[in-house]
């Protein structure tokens, strides 16, 4: 880890561990200042840059953050993991976008998965076989499409969230409430594994943090955080998963929800969502097709493997350029991370057909398929010289709209 980035590391920890500052003020704090080592030098402004509190100025002036801020860097530089910063080009897009933004994420596994387009399904710990079914169906078919799962890695409808998303191109993400050297629920163990190896597990807390109540909206923040939007499959009314919809509308993601039947005390929380304007689904096709020209746009925005900060290094959390001296550093101020916001191409309302109707991808595939009797998606991929996210991705679209069908055997036809 380069000196930038330590300090930055360092600032963020001090900003985290101080009193009356909480996320919603590191949100301020990062997009006044563009970073946290820079909202650090400029402590003596934040008062008449009116971004934090009278209690949070004084607290910060006397250092109330310097043990505990010591504490979480001494641990975390003795764990194998990463560390993406707010500063790092690897953090997530769309999670700089919230209110109330993480200053940085722990991460182990593939970081790249933060970059590409993601869905958030979630449900209850106490779930149905009929729920299981639903969310393996619906997780299944995004990972197809090259979609990446978002989940909270709980029993239930989180696992079996997870467990699809890992069968296909899209992976899974798991947001922990707990630091990553604690697996919970412990029969999860195989599933921390496996997301570990193929898939991305992050969390906010620092090494240690055990699984505590008040940890769970926190983490569900980040769920709804990292996607475009929110699967809900099986909820009651006192379910966690409604924090994780309601959080996903506050934040301007799209809510969805799986029904099920009247008086079913596991899906009632599912239906009242639908009565107060979610949209009911019961396929990845109907998400997907909902959210195409997001996908679509989260998709050209790949990068390569991000180069994300290894904190596996055991380095003294004081510094010289961690003492603030009272006055406003000189050092140029960086303009805070470009976000674009993606605006649809064609009007609510507007019919399938009249929205982009000369897809370059659909195009290419449907000229692949004309003429053939049934083609496997394997063969597309290669003859397309493509990633098998993007076929699959493109295929559902297809599919959803009536152009093409499948066939067992994941082989494709013209309808």
């Amino acid at each position: 880890m380069d000196s930038a980035r330590l300090k930055e590391f360092r600032a963020a920890l001090a900003i985290k561990h101080t009193p009356y500052i909480g996320p919603r003020t590191w949100a301020k704090l990062l997009a006044a200042y563009g970073g946290a080592a820079h909202a650090y030098d400029r402590a003596s402004r934040w008062r008449m840059d009116k971004v934090v509190s009278v209690k949070g100025c004084e607290a910060f002036k006397a250092g109330a953050y310097k043990a505990a801020a010591r504490a979480e860097f001494d641990v975390a530089t003795k764990q194998s993991c990463s560390l993406v910063l707010w500063t790092d080009p690897e953090y997530s897009r769309r999670l700089r976008q919230i209110p109330d933004p993480p200053l940085f994420l722990y991460c182990i596994g593939r970081k790249d998965l933060l970059a590409g387009p993601s869905v958030a399904v979630v449900g209850s710990r106490n779930c149905t076989g009929r729920g299981l079914a639903v969310a393996s169906r619906i997780c299944s078919g995004l990972a197809e499409a090259g979609v990446t799962v978002v989940s909270g890695m709980a029993w239930g409808i989180d696992r079996q969230a997870h467990l699809a998303g890992l069968s296909g191109a899209g992976s899974s993400i798991a947001v922990l409430g707990t630091g990553l050297d604690r697996v919970y629920p412990p029969e999860n163990t195989d599933l921390f594994e496996r997301l570990c190896q193929s898939g991305l597990v992050v969390t906010e807390f620092a090494p240690g943090t055990v699984p505590e109540a008040r940890n769970f909206p926190y983490r569900n923040r980040i769920v709804s955080g990292l996607s475009l939007g929110v699967v809900v499959v099986e909820a009651a009314m006192k379910s966690g998963s409604r924090i994780t919809a309601r959080l996903g509308l506050e934040q301007g993601r799209d809510v969805y929800a799986v029904q099920g039947p009247e008086g079913s005390s596991t899906f009632e929380g599912c239906n009242d969502l639908v009565e107060q304007g979610a949209q009911p689904v019961t396929s990845a096709g109907e998400v997907i097709l909902d959210l195409a020209v997001l996908i679509k746009a989260d998709a050209e925005q790949l990068t390569p493997e991000p180069r994300a900060v290894s904190v596996t290094q055991h380095i003294p959390f004081e510094h010289e350029a961690m003492h603030p001296t009272g006055k406003g550093s000189d050092t140029p101020m960086p303009e805070p991370p470009a976000i674009s916001p993606v605006v649809a191409s064609c009007s609510a309302g507007s019919p399938m057909d009249e929205c982009d109707p000369v897809d370059p991808d659909q195009r290419a595939i449907i000229e692949v398929l004309s003429g053939a009797e049934r083609v496997h998606i394997d063969e597309l991929t290669r003859t397309l010289g493509w990633d098998q996210g993007r076929t699959g991705r493109t295929l559902t679209l297809l599919e959803v709209v009536g152009t093409v069908r499948q066939w067992p055997g994941m082989c494709y036809s013209l309808s």
